[in-house]
C-alpha cells in the first residue's frame, strides 16, 4: 500500500507553517486552508499546504500574515 502524500496533524501543520495551533484551526474552520476532518480533528496534506502557500505568495489578494 503506497502513501500518496504525507498527512499532518494540526500541531505538525502549525510547526510547518510556523504559526500558532489556534491560527491553523481557525483557518481550517473557515475553509481558508486546505484541510479535512478525521473525527473531531483536522488533518492537512503537506503537498496541498505547499501549493496553497505558493498561491498565497503569488496572489494579488491581501497578504495573509501568520503571527506566532
Amino acid at each position: 500500500m503506497a502513501i500518496d502524500s504525507e498527512v499532518l496533524t494540526t500541531k505538525e501543520t502549525a510547526a510547518f507553517l510556523r504559526a500558532h495551533v489556534e491560527t491553523v484551526r481557525r483557518l481550517a474552520t473557515r475553509g481558508e486552508i486546505p484541510s479535512f476532518k478525521v473525527g473531531k480533528d483536522w488533518r492537512f496534506r503537506k503537498e496541498a499546504l505547499i501549493r496553497w502557500s505558493e498561491e498565497q505568495r503569488s496572489s494579488s489578494k491581501r497578504p495573509l500574515v501568520l503571527i506566532r
